[in-house]
């Protein structure tokens, strides 16, 4: 059986650090639109949920115009 050597275990886990890439920086306001799509869609196909969630479909209109408003601002295509 062969032991195991912290040195070793400790060059691993430093060479696993370095590789990794720096953290991409968000948009908050591409993501905020992003979300606002999927609980709209989520929300559409769903009467029950809408219903436990006291939220009409006039509502999700207004969400669909706000998520169009941020999607301008950020300027992605979605």
């Amino acid at each position: 059986m062969e032991s195991i050597h912290l040195p070793k275990l400790a060059t691993q886990a430093a060479e696993t650090t370095v590789m990794r890439s720096g953290r991409r920086k968000g948009n908050g306001q591409a993501t905020a639109a992003l979300l606002i799509q999927m609980a709209t869609e989520i929300l559409t196909a769903s009467p029950t949920l809408r219903k436990k969630a006291n939220i009409t479909l006039m509502d999700l209109a207004a969400a669909d115009k706000v998520r169009k408003d941020l999607t301008k601002k950020s300027g992605t295509l979605h």
